[in-house]
């Protein structure tokens, strides 16, 4: 079939998916959370089908760029990723692609023969490998092959590489916990994630492992085990790399949602008629669980950047995680009298007295408090305490002792509140008119604002008179005295050993904004924190690039990268370095997703398009405009942000460009005849590739489905379901899903996903078309356009007994766009 923007000239059919691969790999390996397999396995499919290659070109391709990737790695961290997305998650995003067992195993053994030619990159990533003193010499392609025969990808005997090397077989009742282990949770935790970290033919299995015990310990309150496995997951982040690169972060984050939503103190019997020691090591067990498990859901969410996606990937939407997340995803507010339940203002009295009372805190305080209840009302446990100071009730030193009571391990977790409004008020007041005669409803005269339940403030003089200000919740406008008090405050409890590093590391980006201006010299609890602060970022975001950005001049260096790419790429010289062939000088493909992201993320989406599209008209007039064109249309369609924010997701994309940035050079502005079919090559290819959300629901249904019955018995339901959800007229629909099979309605829904846009570029090609005559550029868009319409006719629904019968409008619009 003739491929409607084919060049008219010869090329190299591999180069014609390289850049696509390269870009896709690139985004799994940099970006997170990762695109789903889904979005994957269908972009194979797109590149196949639009560019008329062969599968196992494509995968070559896929292949070759994580192997690119994994060759130009700069440190450990980074190559750990590149070889699990190279080893594992490459063969796991084919082994969906929904074919049989022969056809699929055909198409990777021919794959892998191919890659074998490769012997330049291949040995580049050998080298790369063996320079973490891993031991043995390493043999990338045959890493492959073992990860490939695990998903049951090729034959033994059909590949001379395996003939070696016997299979290994991983039992899923090796790493027991609870009561069925026979080692500590500690060494049994250790052991899994150890492996995880360095067994790549068994890695998915581990990770799915990590996941169940999850699941599992949180399903039977089995705190001791899950506490441990959370503080190793937050201690190492390099295998929670792994599992988000592999599984959706839902998968690790629900369960661990369900364990800090439930977790309930002394309400089970045996620990009601259990002995005192017994009850206080089990309630203090609780609440450093719940400290741990939530301190890693609050450093996920964070390090991953899913505050503004939480709805995908957590699930009780009415539960105490997801309400407090949410309520504190921008700032921790200090709550008011008026705002709390009984409950709430009974504990924090409670609280407070026992703080600055020469009886300290008891056990039965510290048994009967809800964990959820005490994080929620941290930060005025300490606004009261920081008031109450500043009003000569108690002074300094006993407000630091109070403070530091926290660091017990049981009671960390409170501090993720205190040092959180303790950080926002620094930076608060520092940018406010400091206006010492205004008092707020948390400020330094409200010594005795917070009422206990018998009328008077726990913290009001001895024989004085309570009383209570009223007024509503907000930052409180100091005087440079309590500024002072507070930072004082900070700088002692996180220069303190005690102080853990990893809520220094979860806590940075408020530590830095309220210490960072500060001089460090003549400071040293300044420079002790500023020195921790370090020490704790140290590969911690392993698949980000280390330096910042200058964020200035972030359009102009993706403008240089865009170029370096298109003038890269599988040039000849780029091929003869990876088959090994002699050359002169080195070349780099120069991928740098993370620059494109921030470019997203600071310029916005019209500023980025416009970009793009500057640099592809540049490039459509040199020899590059091919290459240009498949970057473009790949940096329109993947995904760069999380779910959370629809206004930078492609969708956002594609209708800034067909809206609003086309028409700024159209027609005028096309130079050359082909230049404007480069653009029609561009503006094609990324309507072909653009995937909405609604369409990857459904990929995902249909799959899900495929793994449960098997391929070959689920063709016509998951047509039928998949058609269904489409919500296009029922009668229409069910006869089409008797009549077709699932590519059809493939093509169907794919086509209802970008209707819209091709409407609308039809519409304004109308419109140009009377004062655009006569100009080459324009005439070669116009054609190039039009060889694109001649492969996407109107959206139609195949008929039983007809070719295709075209969709009423009305039916149209019942269609749901993603």
């Amino acid at each position: 079939m003739a491929i409607w923007n084919a060049p008219t000239t010869e090329i190299d059919p591999q180069a014609l998916a390289s850049t696509d691969m390269l870009y896709l790999a690139y985004t799994m390996a940099r970006i997170r959370p990762v695109v789903p397999d889904v979005f994957a396995v269908q972009r194979l499919k797109d590149v196949q089908r639009i560019k008329g290659l062969t599968m196992d070109t494509v995968i070559l391709q896929f292949w070759l760029a994580g192997l690119t990737g994994l060759a130009e790695s700069n440190s450990s961290s980074q190559r750990l990723l590149w070889k699990c997305l190279v080893l594992v998650k490459i063969p796991s995003i084919v082994s969906k692609l929904g074919y049989s067992y022969e056809e699929l195993c055909d198409t990777v053994e021919s794959t892998l023969k191919q890659l074998s030619f490769y012997r330049g990159i291949l040995n580049e990533c050998d080298d790369c490998i063996a320079e973490d003193g891993t031991g043995e010499r390493a043999d990338v392609l045959k890493s492959i092959a073992i990860g490939c025969r695990a998903k049951g990808l090729v034959r033994s005997d059909q590949l001379n590489i395996l003939t070696d090397v016997p299979p290994t077989h991983y039992d899923p009742e090796q790493y027991k916990f609870g009561k069925y282990s026979e080692q500590s949770p500690a060494d049994a935790v250790n052991d899994l994630c150890g492996r995880t970290l360095s067994d790549f033919e068994h890695q998915e299995a581990l990770l799915d492992r990590i996941i169940q015990v999850c699941e599992e310990a949180a399903a039977n309150n089995d705190v001791l085990t899950l506490s441990k496995l959370c503080q190793t997951l937050d201690d190492n982040p390099l295998v929670v790399d792994l599992v988000l690169l592999m599984r959706p972060p839902s998968s690790l984050l629900v369960p661990l949602e369900s364990f800090v939503n439930n977790l309930q103190q002394n309400e089970d019997d045996d620990i009601g008629n259990a002995s005192n020691s017994i009850k206080d090591d089990t309630c203090n067990s609780n609440l450093e669980g719940f400290g741990d498990v939530l301190i890693l859901i609050m450093t996920i969410i964070r390090r991953y950047e899913l505050a503004e996606c939480l709805d995908s990937v957590l699930k009780d939407k009415q539960g105490f995680c997801y309400l407090w997340l949410h309520h504190t995803s921008a700032t921790i507010p200090t709550a008011s009298m008026s705002s709390m339940t009984a409950d709430m203002q009974g504990l924090m009295g409670r609280w407070i007295s026992a703080l600055f009372d020469s009886m300290g805190i008891s056990d039965d305080l510290i048994q009967t408090s809800k964990p959820q209840m005490l994080l929620e009302i941290s930060p005025s446990i300490f606004e009261q305490s920081l008031a109450a100071c500043q009003a000569g009730v108690i002074d300094a030193t006993i407000l630091n002792s109070g403070l530091d009571y926290f660091l017990q391990p049981c009671l960390l977790f409170v501090l993720i509140g205190v040092v959180q409004y303790l950080c926002q008020e620094i930076v608060f007041s520092a940018h406010s008119p400091l206006n010492p005669t205004h008092h707020s409803a948390h400020g330094a005269s409200s010594a005795s604002s917070m009422m206990s339940p018998t009328g008077s403030s726990p913290l009001a003089p001895r024989g004085g008179v309570s009383g209570s200000i009223g007024g509503k919740a907000g930052h409180t406008v100091t005087s440079g005295k309590s500024v002072a008090m507070m930072q004082s405050s900070l700088k002692s409890l996180l220069a303190g050993e005690a102080f853990p590093a990893r809520l220094i590391r979860l806590l940075k980006s408020e530590i830095s904004a309220a210490l960072g201006h500060h001089a460090i010299e003549n400071d040293h609890q300044l420079a002790i924190i500023h020195e921790r602060l370090t020490e704790t970022s140290v590969n911690y975001d392993s698949w980000k690039i280390s330096e910042p950005y200058d964020v200035p001049k972030l359009a102009q260096q993706t403008v240089f990268a865009y170029d370096a790419i298109i003038s890269g790429g599988r040039t000849p010289l780029v091929m003869k370095r990876e088959k090994g062939w002699p050359v002169f000088g080195g070349s780099s493909y120069h991928m740098d997703v993370d620059l494109f992201r921030a470019t997203l993320c600071y310029v916005g989406p019209a500023q980025f398009v416009t970009n793009i599209l500057k640099r592809f008209l540049k490039a459509a007039l040199t020899p590059n405009g091919r290459r240009a064109a498949e970057l473009g249309a790949a940096m329109m369609t993947t995904p760069l942000v999380g779910c959370g924010d629809k206004h930078l997701s492609p969708q956002s994309l594609l209708w800034t460009l067909l809206c609003q940035t086309l028409w700024i050079p159209v027609p005028s502005r096309l130079e050359t005849f082909t230049q404007g079919k480069h653009l029609a090559t561009f503006v094609g290819m990324t309507l072909d590739m653009f995937q909405s959300s609604t369409f990857m629901q459904h990929r995902q249904a249909q799959l899900q489905q495929q793994q449960g019955k098997g391929v070959d018995g689920t063709t016509a339901t998951a047509a039928g379901e998949a058609a269904a959800s489409m919500e296009v007229d029922s009668s229409q629909i069910t006869t089409a899903a008797a009549a077709v099979g699932v590519s059809a309605l493939e093509q169907l829904e794919r086509d209802a996903a970008v209707e819209p846009f091709r409407v609308m570029l039809e519409q304004r090609l109308k419109v140009l078309e009377p004062i655009a005559r006569d100009k080459p550029g324009f005439e070669g868009f116009v054609q190039g356009m039009a060889q694109y319409r001649e492969r996407h006719p109107p959206l139609s629904l195949p008929l039983q007994g007809t070719s295709s019968t075209t969709t009423t409008a009305s039916s149209l619009r019942k269609v749901r766009m993603g």
